[in-house]
């Protein structure tokens, strides 16, 4: 698995530590992390509710840092303000194309795109 910088998001390269662990460290702006091997990282809870908001059941809770994703000119159906964050996604086959999700810069409403 890849892990980016959540700086500068360039590409982190494992590093051994001086004290003999190991590190990722960013190929850029150096930030480093602690490494973790794949399988042996723990399950972070989060604590979601489903509450009834304007007649729509949404799940309440933790949200990630939308400000790091990119984002596109494209018309929220809820509100109708022209920008959203975006993430692509290979939901079916590879031969098909990716599905893009969207979540509104103004009333965080989300959506798909075949």
């Amino acid at each position: 698995m890849v892990n980016f910088c959540p700086t500068c998001e360039k590409i982190l390269r494992k590093k051994k530590a001086a004290d003999g662990s190991f590190i990722l460290k960013c190929i850029g702006c150096g930030h480093e992390e602690p490494y973790i091997r794949a399988g042996k990282k723990k399950a972070v809870s989060k604590v979601l509710e489903k509450k009834i908001l304007d007649n729509k059941t949404r799940v309440v809770g933790e949200e990630p840092d939308l400000d790091l994703k990119p984002r596109t000119e494209v018309e929220c159906p809820e509100c109708g303000h022209d920008e959203a964050f975006y993430e692509q996604f290979q939901t079916r086959s590879a031969d098909e194309p990716a599905t893009t999700f969207y979540s509104c810069t103004k009333c965080k409403h989300r959506w798909r795109e075949y």
